[in-house]
């Protein structure tokens, strides 16, 4: 083995040197052709899997199937070759069963698979076109052996879809390319987001081939992987292998951090390194990167659902490293040094903050819930403590500990519809179908108190779910910012490599529908921390919540009320800041931005006419649907939904 520095990142990397022989060896070299020829070798072979009634019910081994017509495919000399290789990849599947019953009619909006047309591609000869067209008319709902169902109703595929996953870490060519077609598939198929990502998906399998293909070792492999996974944008989309996590190291700085104004900030720190460096330090360089260097060439190996998200997640590939010395230089208030501190397995992600704490501030009272440390068995006993506060402040700026049902008994009179979602179905991939999503059983006698909840980039998944149920509670107030967009239950992959890699498998919808998947919960107050504040040791957002103000509103309503008409519009928008010029008030616009309901900022121009209205003409191009423009003043963050025909 060998260290040296790979492709100008900070990571030390350890690289192998294959020495046995590999399974699939080709004498022709591969070529734009090959990897064209995969491309739909991918979406053949993910066709037949899913919808072949003999493969469906295991009568056959896909798996080794593809694997062993792989070599024909390579090495194919034209056109006729390539495609006597995969009619006899999927005449080995035998013939499948005339379906008995008709296909349930899925409308578009629930169904991944809705584009057949490259069955008949110029590529694919008129007998393999054929092939794929009667499958498809052939089909008929079933069990698919290559795919179980939770509780819950997302697939499992962990249990039913993991052939070759313990081998070597560096598989063979051909155990390569069944991983991205696994994968492949499996998004494609079930993945309930799959038309809400950056890329389109083909565009992405069409990217990722060449690298798994020429991955010559272990850590290119994996880092290929990473990349692909990164790529269906969402907060779950968690990677697990050893290559990967040694590349990434498993050894943590003696601090944690966060992204705080643009910025990387120190925001806790070991005892063993408290004389050195302080929260509130600026990390500048790191391993001798400046960080906006390593933020950019480390970007693709980080996943999120939104911006934040993948800014979070980035963290851990920043700050982790092999155990052993690292160099950093930071800024403080003192001005910039550089120093070397070791790499350790440190335990500062532990939170003892108590569950239940009470504050009183300017005579009210307020009771605060850590989420992250609330258990079952503190109920009865915090409801005796909730009777005896103005005002309640769940902070979700954590993982809750599936609390949630216990709390809407508390301040529900029955159970509550907190969301629909939109469930994969097992027995005819690529097709959704709706539930509705209930919890609690609620009580005669509910509380009746202010609800406040706080949350941020690091309330995720159970964390977001947590909010969709308390912010229900008439007059509830959310402070904070936007949360990691990624709610719904996962479902691992295991791929060759020894790889587990997870996704979101429920799409999750408030009850009138509205995602919130790349969106995540929305506060009514924007509150950021600021590096000033995290070098004063204060929680910004926290005392934003502790206002005396919040307790007597019934219903919460924003502040600033700017007038954006009309609504619905056909493009012509209108943003009026007149009644407030009309009462002697001025209202600064700082910032006006678009947004789609998936979070993507919208290419839109405003232009001014005059102190009173700012008038936007740009959304004519935008598609029909849902968006969201935001306002920022002076004071605050002010969003407007619009919709557009």
């Amino acid at each position: 083995m060998k260290q040296k520095t790979m492709k100008s990142l900070q990571k030390t990397l350890i690289l192998f040197i294959v020495t046995t022989f590999l399974y699939c060896t080709y004498a022709q070299t591969t070529d734009s052709v090959y990897y064209e020829r995969l491309y739909y070798t991918c979406k053949v072979w993910g066709h037949a899997k899913y919808y072949h009634s003999r493969i469906a019910a295991g009568y056959v081994d896909w798996d080794d199937i593809l694997l062993n017509a792989l070599p024909g495919i390579k090495n194919a000399t034209d056109n006729q070759s390539f495609n006597d290789s995969l009619l006899l990849m999927l005449q080995q599947a035998g013939e499948t069963k005339v379906g008995n019953e008709p296909l349930p009619e899925v409308p578009d909006s629930l169904n991944n698979n809705t584009d057949l047309s490259w069955f008949y591609h110029p590529i694919f000869s008129s007998e393999v076109s054929a092939l794929l067209d009667t499958i498809m008319k052939r089909f008929t709902p079933k069990p698919n052996k290559y795919v179980g169902v939770f509780a819950a109703g997302n697939p499992n595929f962990q249990n039913y879809d993991n052939k070759y996953y313990s081998g070597t870490q560096y598989p063979d060519e051909c155990k390569r390319i069944l991983a991205v077609f696994r994968y492949w598939n499996i998004i494609h198929y079930f993945f309930p987001y799959k038309n809400i990502m950056d890329q389109d998906w083909d565009t992405t399998l069409k990217q990722t081939i060449p690298d798994i293909v020429k991955a010559v070792n272990a850590t290119e492999y994996h880092l290929a992987m990473r990349v692909l996974t990164s790529q269906i944008n969402d907060s779950h989309s968690f990677f697990n292998s050893q290559t990967y996590n040694f590349w990434k190291g498993e050894a943590y700085t003696p601090f944690l951090a966060r992204f705080i104004e643009e910025k990387i900030i120190i925001t806790k720190v070991h005892q063993s390194v408290s004389d050195q460096i302080f929260t509130g330090d600026i990390i500048k360089k790191i391993d001798n990167f400046y960080i906006d260097v390593l933020r950019d060439s480390l970007r693709k190996y980080s996943y999120g659902s939104n911006e934040i998200s993948i800014d979070n997640n980035l963290l851990d590939i920043v700050l982790s490293g092999i155990a052993g010395q690292f160099s950093i230089t930071i800024l403080n208030e003192k001005g910039e040094k550089s120093l070397n501190l070791n790499r350790g397995f440190f335990n500062l992600t532990q939170d003892n903050t108590p569950y239940w704490r009470e504050v009183t501030h300017n005579g009210c009272r307020f009771g605060i819930v850590h989420m992250g440390n609330l258990r079952n068995y503190h109920f009865p006993k915090i409801i005796d403590n909730f009777n005896n506060m103005q005002a309640i402040i769940f902070d979700i700026r954590n993982y809750p500990n599936a609390t949630l049902p216990l709390l809407v008994n508390c301040f529900f009179k029955t159970p509550i519809h907190i969301a629909n979602f939109t469930t994969p179905n097992k027995n005819f991939a690529g097709s959704f179908f709706w539930k509705e999503g209930w919890i609690g059983e609620g009580n005669s006698n509910p509380l009746q108190k202010k609800i406040i909840l706080l949350f941020d980039e690091r309330t995720l998944s159970q964390a977001e779910y947590t909010c969709m149920g308390l912010e229900q509670i008439p007059g509830a107030i959310k402070i904070g910012s936007t949360t990691a967009a990624a709610d719904g239950n996962t479902s691992c992959i295991e791929l060759p490599g020894q790889i587990q890699t997870y996704a979101t498998f429920l799409g999750t919808f408030y009850p009138d529908n509205t995602p919130t998947q790349r969106i995540g919960i929305i506060p009514d107050y924007y509150v950021y921390p600021t590096i000033q504040g995290i070098r004063e040791g204060r929680d910004e957002v926290l005392e934003f919540a502790l206002n005396c103000d919040f307790v007597g509103i019934k219903e919460f309503s924003k502040k600033v009320d700017i007038p954006v008409y009309p609504n619905p519009t056909n493009g012509e928008l209108t943003i009026d800041n007149g009644q407030w010029i009309m009462n002697n008030e001025q209202l600064i616009m700082n910032n006006i931005e678009v947004f789609d309901v998936y979070g993507r900022k919208q290419n839109v121009e405003f232009h001014s006419y005059g102190l009173t209205i700012l008038r936007s003409f740009g959304l004519s191009s935008l598609p029909a649907g849902v968006y969201f423009v935001r306002i920022l003043t002076e004071d605050e963050m002010v969003i407007k939904k619009i919709i557009k025909y």
